[in-house]
C-alpha cells in the first residue's frame, strides 16, 4: 500500500537526516517544518521556526525535510482513509521510548473507545474533549465516528500538542489543541484549528494564542456553574464525590 510505503520511506529518511542530529531535536524541528508548511500565513513572525532551521540544516538536509513533509503527508492520509497517526509511531519508536510514559494507546483501543461512547446524539458540533491527549489518537477516533464535531485537547507536553494540531489539520479537524496542565489550569499556549469551504473541499488553517487565551479554562468554569460547583479560586480542578476530576 502506497501509505505502508510512504512510511517505510518517512522513517529511512528521518534516519538519514538525524545522522548529524539527536533523534529528538530532529523530530521536533520537523513537526516546527510541518507546522510551517501548513500555515497559510507566511511572515517573519511565522518563519521564524524556518529561519532557525536554515542556520541548522545544510541545503541537502533541507531538501531532505521536505521529502519527510511529502512522505509523512501521505502515510497519514492512509490511502485515502485518513486518520492514521504516523507521527505519533515514529515519536514512540525512536523518539520517547516510554520516557514520561509516552506510549500513546495504540489506535485499534482508541477506535474501540470511541465507539463504546459514541452516539447517533453527537450531532455536528458537538464537542469532544481528551484532557491528556497526547499525538491526539482518541480525537482522530472520534472524527472517524463524525469529522464535524468541535475537538479540544490539551497536554502538558509541547511536543504532543504539536502532533496533535498536525494531525486535527490534515484531517481537517476544527477545534483547540492547548499546552496546559490539566489538573491546575495552567495554561502555556494553544493552536487553533479552523476551516473553510473552499469549493468542494474544505481547507484547514490554524493560529497560535499565548499563555491564559484559551477556551478551556473557560469552558470549565462554565462547566462548573452548570454543576453548582463553585469555580476555584486557585484555579485548580474539583473532583465529584467518586474522585474523577470535573472537566467540561
Amino acid at each position: 500500500m502506497e501509505s505502508q510505503k510512504a512510511y517505510s520511506t518517512f522513517l529511512k529518511l528521518f534516519e538519514q537526516l538525524s545522522y548529524r542530529h539527536s533523534y529528538g531535536d530532529t523530530f521536533n524541528n520537523f513537526l516546527d517544518f510541518a507546522l510551517w508548511m501548513l500555515n497559510p500565513v507566511k511572515n517573519e513572525d511565522t518563519s521564524k521556526a524556518v529561519v532557525r532551521l536554515d542556520e541548522i540544516y545544510t541545503a541537502d538536509e533541507g531538501k531532505i525535510m521536505a521529502q519527510l513533509f511529502e512522505n509523512w503527508s501521505i502515510a497519514a492520509d492512509n490511502d485515502g482513509a485518513g486518520f492514521h497517526d504516523a507521527l505519533g509511531d515514529l515519536f514512540q519508536d525512536l523518539v520517547s521510548h516510554g520516557r514520561n510514559g509516552q506510549y500513546f494507546t495504540p489506535q485499534p483501543v482508541c477506535d474501540m473507545m470511541a465507539e463504546l461512547v459514541y452516539s447517533g446524539e453527537l450531532e455536528n458540533g458537538k464537542t469532544v474533549c481528551d484532557c491528556a491527549c497526547g499525538s491526539g489518537r482518541m480525537l482522530l477516533a472520534m472524527a472517524k465516528m463524525n469529522r464535524n464535531l468541535k475537538f479540544y485537547g490539551a497536554d502538558n507536553d509541547g511536543t504532543c500538542c504539536k502532533m496533535a494540531t498536525l494531525n486535527m489539520i490534515v484531517n481537517s479537524m476544527q477545534g483547540e489543541i492547548a499546552q496546559m496542565n490539566s489538573s491546575t489550569v495552567e495554561h502555556d499556549r494553544s493552536w487553533h484549528i479552523r476551516r473553510v469551504l473552499n469549493g468542494s473541499h474544505y481547507m484547514p488553517y490554524y493560529y497560535v494564542t499565548g499563555k491564559n487565551t484559551t477556551s478551556f479554562i473557560q469552558r470549565h468554569r462554565q462547566q462548573l456553574e452548570d454543576s453548582k460547583v463553585i469555580p476555584p479560586k486557585s484555579g485548580e480542578y474539583k473532583a465529584d464525590k467518586n474522585g474523577q476530576l470535573l472537566i467540561f
